[in-house]
């Protein structure tokens, strides 16, 4: 996973994508905010477990006038986390099964009426799948998730990655 800092300026994210495709790489993830200070965060996760394909992407990138940053997010060394909204129906009087898959995944039932309700989680992303998958025993109308947002650990005093 990598975070990308780039000056908010027009094309500046098809220009960082195109160093990516020219190089090869599929992008599973993307993320991009809005603008701070003039600059954009994208959150990247390429399909590769090469490191050194990896560390020259990182540098060809960094070569790119629209690059402010770049950083590679190691699982060990971030917080992962997914979100989701489902909406699932179900017959008449099953309310109470969705509300108890609901609780045993934190999740928050966030509508609801007889026959339907909108769950909505925020988990790291195997418990959302997790979620998505029990919830799967009722009819799934409406399912929409996040890519993986991804921020790194505070370290701590004697602690090294």
């Amino acid at each position: 996973m990598l975070r990308i800092d780039v000056v908010a300026m027009p094309l500046a994210i098809t220009r960082v994508t195109s160093i990516m495709a020219q190089r090869q790489f599929d992008v599973v993830t993307m993320d991009v905010a809005a603008p701070v200070d003039g600059l954009r965060r994208i959150t990247v996760e390429v399909d590769t477990a090469d490191e050194i394909r990896l560390d020259r992407l990182v540098k060809f990138l960094n070569r790119s006038p629209d690059v402010v940053k770049v950083a590679h997010l190691a699982d060990e060394q971030s917080h992962t986390r997914r979100e989701v909204f489902a909406t699932i129906t179900f017959p008449e009087g099953r309310l109470a099964d969705a509300v108890a898959i609901a609780q045993a995944f934190s999740a928050e039932i966030v509508d609801a009426d007889r026959t339907r309700c909108t769950v909505f989680a925020a988990a790291e992303p195997a418990r959302v799948d997790a979620l998505v998958k029990a919830l799967s025993g009722f009819t799934v109308r409406d399912l929409v998730m996040t890519s993986p947002l991804r921020i790194p650990r505070v370290p701590r005093k004697g602690h090294q990655w």
